[in-house]
């Protein structure tokens, strides 16, 4: 079984987004900290905890991730977060994931990059 970030990961990369540049797993590199001029994607594991407890032990896992959008500064103006991230919301849904939480819209003081972030969770049996 793969890592829930590496799940996710799969399946947002075969979904050929054109608005993701780039999907990173548990961290942005050094010298991708500062870039203004992608659409980042970082994917952040928030659950494996053990699922569907039975006979003192357990048979599957619950699994979390943290998607954090990073979008790049100054967006086409034809361009609609909003819509993207649902349409993103309903193939996680479609390939068995959970949406916990999608959080609202920020704006980094320091780029002014709008910044977007869901949580999401799937149990899987063993």
């Amino acid at each position: 079984m793969l890592l829930p970030v590496s799940q996710v990961a799969s399946l947002v990369n075969s979904l050929n987004l054109t608005w993701v540049d780039k999907v990173y797993l548990n961290e942005i590199p050094n010298e991708d900290l500062d870039n203004t001029t992608s659409t980042v994607m970082l994917l952040q594991e928030t659950d494996s905890s053990p699922a569907y407890l039975a006979n003192s032990t357990f048979k599957g896992l619950a699994m979390g991730v943290e998607i954090q959008i990073f979008y790049k500064a100054g967006l086409a103006d034809d361009f609609n977060p909003l819509e993207a991230e649902i349409a993103l919301m309903k193939s996680l849904k479609q390939a068995g994931w959970l949406i916990v939480s999608s959080q609202h819209h920020t704006t980094d003081p320091d780029t002014n990059q709008v910044t977007k972030t869901i949580y999401i969770t799937k149990n899987e049996m063993l």
